[in-house]
């Protein structure tokens, strides 16, 4: 059966038949697996048998655990005794002899496998105990280090978007505190006149107060206003009995707050009429009525 997806036990799967690490039966029927052609399979042990061709350079050298040392040990006394218990090779041919004296001829290839592993077959077999084991523990510092590396890449994702939003916070923080101070300042000016501005019925929602300073020829508006239309703006207006000046746009941020403030032309003189209307984004040189606010400069 082909496979449609990577998931983790395919992935430790090939893992373990790159390393050589199944047992004869399953890489036998892993490799009918792969000769069927299973595109994701097939993806998976390319990419292990990579790893595993540098695995030796690679890897971090790991404390071999004392439980392996342990399986070893007693998997080299196990044979040990087997030698030591198995007939000798001339005992086991003098044996041979007196079969084939007694009974069916035998062949050479039957006395042969009554004869103890040669020293050369154990080397090879504790080699590849060797190499399997510290093949599985060098995969197994793999994935630990890999876990590691992702946790820390989740962490660090965290902890950059934290200060992101600490830096808005603090610069929030700060605008704030600047306007609050340019409030004081101008509330303390003896010259400073201070107006309520008012929603109109098309807007009774507006609220907001208007700060005149016309020694500084400074206007300031603070307040809130109900977010625009796309492609329309809030503009100020001053008005007086002979012309309608255009004063600029008032800066409504998401919440609705405004804090704007705008020069006076030095031909307008108190009092004055104030009033915001709804443009469009650029700006015009009219009033479009209907007017949302108003105030009055005494």
């Amino acid at each position: 059966m082909k496979h449609e997806r990577v998931t983790e036990e395919l992935r430790e799967l090939a893992a373990l038949y790159a390393l050589g690490a199944l047992t004869q039966s399953e890489a036998r029927s892993y490799e009918i697996h792969l000769q069927e052609k299973c595109p994701v399979c097939e993806v998976q042990v390319r990419r292990f048998q990579r790893v595993v061709a540098g695995i030796g350079l690679a890897a971090e050298e790991a404390p071999v655990p004392d439980y392996l040392r342990d399986l070893l040990l007693a998997r080299i006394e196990r044979i040990d005794n087997t030698r030591t218990h198995a007939p000798a090779p001339a005992e086991a041919i003098k044996s041979a002899t007196a079969q084939d004296k007694s009974g069916p001829a035998r062949t050479p290839a039957s006395v042969l496998s009554q004869m103890p592993q040669s020293r050369s077959t154990f080397h090879i077999y504790f080699l590849i105990v060797i190499m399997a084991a510290l093949g599985l523990l060098a995969f197994a510092s793999w994935r630990a280090v890999r876990k590691e590396n992702l946790q820390l890449a989740r962490r660090l994702s965290a902890a950059e978007a934290e200060a992101e939003n600490l830096r808005i916070l603090l610069d929030v923080q700060n605008g704030r505190v600047e306007e609050l101070n340019q409030i004081m300042t101008m509330i303390r000016n003896p010259a400073t006149r201070i107006a309520r501005l008012a929603g109109q019925p098309i807007s009774p929602a507006i609220s907001g107060a208007i700060l005149w300073n016309g020694d500084q020829k400074l206007c300031l508006t603070i307040g809130y206003f109900p977010l625009e239309p796309e492609g329309k703006i809030y503009q100020l207006w001053f008005l007086t009995p002979t012309e309608k000046i255009p004063a600029g746009k008032l800066k409504v941020d998401p919440t609705g707050r405004t804090f704007t403030t705008v020069d006076i032309p030095p031909t307008i003189l108190s009092p004055v009429e104030i009033a915001v209307t709804l443009e469009p984004d650029n700006g015009s040189a009219i009033p479009t009525m209907p007017i949302y606010a108003t105030a009055r400069i005494p």
